[in-house]
């Protein structure tokens, strides 16, 4: 599943110095990519898949987005909005930042070349991506030079309307990671990227909240389909909330009523932190067709805010009675590995039973966690946690074998954790391998990453793109010398490490 936030659903209003600009935002959309990682007390970074469509003409060749935090932004406003307001030099260094992490300045600016034509209908073409802010040097831009794998896209809806799509934007910002996420942006367009450019038109202080509500879920592998839809807000405050279904037509872009259609609604419900919505068994229009097997877009609005929160529930659905939403491991000294795991609902369950591997040996039974739920089912969270006693100076590898009260059982995903003294970002083992064979762990529990092997003469032999796991088997190598590099998407962070495969 993959997990969206939040979708600006409002269209910003628009405000133009003459005729050569006419700048309108609307359906803006942020999908957080992964879990947001902790920097510090009060410092975050996190990556997004940025949506919006745009009219334009000629006087919109150059875009610029200006995010802060919304205590950060300024007072009064850089620009004045209001009315039929003039054309304005754009705002500099006193108020953008000069490094992605700029305390009490914007952190996020991106600069997008506008200028290249579009394709034809419903067709995607790249944009490119300012790397220097004409305005101000010294500015730092949002670019693939720190922000690794950021691509832009623009798709042609018709008329003067372009629908773009902002991949892997990475941000750091100077609040700590579980915390609200208030944000206020302006845009603004111009005929140049100049030093001597205007602001031709311009659209100011729109605030988001950028991580509340939040949508948890899976589609069901039952006849008819039905989904298990959760939605938790940390407002103490009661807030109503609605939501609405969306069956995707089969691309990345949401697009409501249009492209993706209506299959569905809910609400209004109140809500609070000690009251969250859950539902298990959610129909929609269409469900039941045999063979059904679309996405299922979920778009959440609430009383407190104009966003729109959505989430992908992809086509792949799923039949555990027990949904893991997480589960983490991680050695905290140097005799103990700390496990965790969270189920966003459980039905018939019986418990958890834990098993690890140390190096190379098999799997053994560590211990049995019980479940939480009455009886086996709950429609609500429930968090487990576990301390292992482990003093292996090697890797270990732990599963869970979630069992139902029927005695059927599934694994989870395997997660690693280096030996007691292990030190290296990466560890690879066995190194060298006499079959062919080797395991990679990771040093961070969470972030994505993109891996390739490499041989002796630079040709790539495997490759994998999108790794969310802390761990990776590579199988099926021939004997010889390879580089395995590793690209962190979160940070751009670059790891080369080599390995060597012998015969015995």
């Amino acid at each position: 599943m993959k997990k969206v936030l939040p979708l600006l659903a409002i269209v910003l209003c628009t405000y133009a110095a003459n005729s050569q600009c006419d700048l309108s935002l609307s359906n803006v959309s942020v999908e957080m990519v992964g879990t947001p990682v902790s920097l510090g007390p009060n410092k975050t970074r996190a990556t997004f898949n940025i949506q919006f469509d745009l009219n334009y003409n000629s006087g919109s060749k150059f875009v610029f987005i200006h995010s802060y935090l919304a205590s950060n932004y300024p007072n009064p406003s850089f620009f004045n909005c209001g009315g039929n307001t003039p054309a304005v030099n754009p705002p500099t260094h006193t108020l953008l930042g000069t490094a992605i992490d700029a305390i009490g300045m914007s952190f996020m600016d991106v600069g997008l070349d506008n200028s290249t034509g579009h394709g034809a209908l419903n067709v995607s073409v790249p944009v490119s991506i300012l790397t220097a802010y004409g305005p101000d040097a010294t500015v730092v831009l949002t670019q693939p030079a720190n922000s690794a794998g950021m691509a832009v896209t623009k798709t042609f809806k018709g008329g003067t309307l372009d629908h773009f799509v902002m991949s892997n934007v990475t941000v750091v910002y100077n609040q700590a990671s579980n915390t609200t996420l208030k944000v206020k942006t302006d845009v603004w367009a111009s005929n140049s990227n100049a030093s001597n450019s205007f602001a031709q038109c311009y659209i100011c202080g729109q605030q988001q909240i950028f991580n509340d509500p939040t949508i948890t879920g899976f589609k069901k592998c039952t006849n008819p389909r039905l989904l298990s839809i959760g939605i938790q807000t940390t407002s103490v405050t009661p807030i109503t909330i609605s939501y609405n279904l969306y069956k995707s037509d089969g691309d990345a872009a949401f697009e409501p009523g249009t492209e993706d259609t209506l299959v569905g609604s809910a609400g209004p419900f109140t809500i609070s932190s000690t009251s969250p919505y859950f539902d298990a068994n959610v129909p929609y229009t269409g469900n039941k067709v045999t063979g059904e097997n679309s996405s299922i877009w979920v778009a959440v609005t609430s009383s407190e805010s104009t966003i729109t929160i959505i989430s992908l529930f992809e086509n792949q659905c799923t039949n555990l009675p027990v949904h893991l939403t997480y589960f983490n491991a991680k050695r905290t000294s140097s005799n103990s590995v700390s496990l965790s795991w969270q189920t966003a609902q459980e039905l018939n369950s019986s418990g958890f039973e834990i098993q690890r591997q140390i190096g190379n040996s098999s799997w053994q039974v560590v211990a049995f966690v019980p479940s939480q739920a009455v009886n086996g089912n709950s429609n609500s969270p429930l968090t487990y946690s576990y301390v292992d006693n482990n003093t292996a100076n090697a890797v270990t590898q732990y599963r869970l074998r979630t069992i139902d009260i029927d005695g059927s059982s599934k694994f989870s995903d395997v997660r690693s954790v280096r030996g007691e003294g292990q030190t290296g970002k990466i560890i690879l083992y066995p190194n060298p391998s006499f079959d062919g064979t080797t395991k990679v762990v990771f040093e961070d529990m969470t972030g994505t990453r993109d891996v390739s092997l490499t041989d002796m003469s630079g040709r790539t032999v495997k490759q994998w793109t999108g790794i969310t796991n802390n761990n990776l088997q590579i199988s099926n190598i021939t004997p010889g010398y390879y580089s395995l590099r590793v690209i962190n998407r979160e940070t751009g962070e670059q790891s080369v490490e080599k390995i060597v495969v012998s015969k015995r």
